[in-house]
């Protein structure tokens, strides 16, 4: 076993190779490599016809995902999803094809224009941001679906891991305001049968999250509401929810949406923010870094991650008391608001 310390040039070299994963997944998720091997191996002679790829080239990109360990190489040369290929398919309960996609269309373009946004201080981007940046996902279906798959799935990861560290049981109705498909909603509603909800967006996402809220078993105890969080924010629910929402805006849009919130809500209501937070002191572990590459990407698109202090800064300047911050396991932590 060789446990000789990493020098600082292998460790700096392994960063900056670590770019070449990203289009290797993301090109097997557009080629529905998983979903095509889920039922058992197949070749690159097999999978070439049935995706319209060249063989030859899909037998390379087959090797890639080998040394990925996204598969594994069986008798006769045929190639075998392992349980970290599994979760590119569409239909894994635990899915990340959509992020595979997002971050493969998406954030790739974003990120690769990074040098400008820091001399500039973001006024040059990849794409349309702000309102701009949604109005355009409008106009690109494709788009959008690969970005609102990804956020519903992380959506689903969120509520897991902060219903573990916080109790949603006291709310009989929750609004997911600006949820997209609706995949908090979904998975709230699945682990308290007594709750109803709605999500609240754009009108253009209603078709796609009542399709999402449907096949997630809960449409008989959900609906839509057509709304723009800048304009106003509908009343008469118990819990207003909001799931990466704040870090897509500066602060000035920040405190609309948290006032508007606070115009809808009675004193009873409850707010319930699900953001990463930058911690005080940073450190090089996992963590750290997903909340700091994720405050990059904002940039890129006019918003930014904020640390403790920020979200009580801007919680009180709305109208709002920032009761208590509750970390997870995992990236999300979950800040909970009351009316001052």
């Amino acid at each position: 076993m060789n446990d000789r310390p990493q020098m600082p040039s292998e460790h700096l070299r392994g960063l900056i190779d670590g770019f070449w994963a990203v289009p290797v997944i993301s090109v097997a998720a557009q080629l529905e490599i998983p979903e095509r091997l889920a039922a058992g191996p197949k070749d690159s002679q097999a999978l070439a016809r049935e995706t319209g790829a060249d063989a030859p080239s899909l037998h390379r990109l087959l090797r890639a995902l080998e040394t990925l360990g996204l598969c594994t190489a069986v008798e006769g040369g045929t190639y075998a999803l392992t349980d970290a290929g599994h979760l590119l398919r569409a239909d894994s309960p635990e899915s990340l094809r959509g992020r595979a996609l997002h971050t493969g269309d998406m954030l790739w373009k974003q990120l690769g224009d990074l040098y400008d946004q820091v001399k500039t201080g973001g006024r040059t981007k990849a794409f349309p941001t702000g309102s701009e940046g949604f109005e355009a996902l409008k106009n690109d279906p494709a788009r959008l679906h690969k970005f609102q798959t990804n956020m519903a799935e992380g959506s689903r990861r969120a509520a897991q891991a902060v219903m573990r560290v916080y109790d949603f049981s006291p709310f009989a109705k929750v609004l997911d305001l600006g949820g997209g498909y609706g995949g908090i909603l979904a998975e709230l509603l699945r682990a308290y049968p007594h709750q109803s909800g709605a999500v609240c967006d754009l009108a253009y996402l209603e078709r796609g999250a009542l399709d999402y809220l449907s096949s997630a078993g809960v449409d008989k105890r959900s609906s839509f509401v057509q709304g723009d969080f800048f304009a106003s924010v509908p009343d008469g629910y118990d819990l207003y929810l909001m799931k990466f929402i704040l870090h897509d805006w500066d602060d000035e849009h920040v405190l609309r949406i948290l006032r508007n919130v606070r115009l809808a809500v009675g004193n009873h209501s409850r707010l319930a923010v699900i953001e990463q937070i930058i911690p005080e002191l940073l450190t090089t572990n996992v963590t750290d870094q997903d909340v700091i590459r994720a405050d990059l990407v904002m940039m890129s698109v006019g918003g930014k991650e904020r640390t403790a202090a920020e979200y009580r800064a801007l919680f009180a300047d709305s109208g709002w008391n920032l009761s208590l911050i509750v970390p997870t396991r995992t990236m999300f932590s979950l800040i909970e608001g009351k009316p001052a």
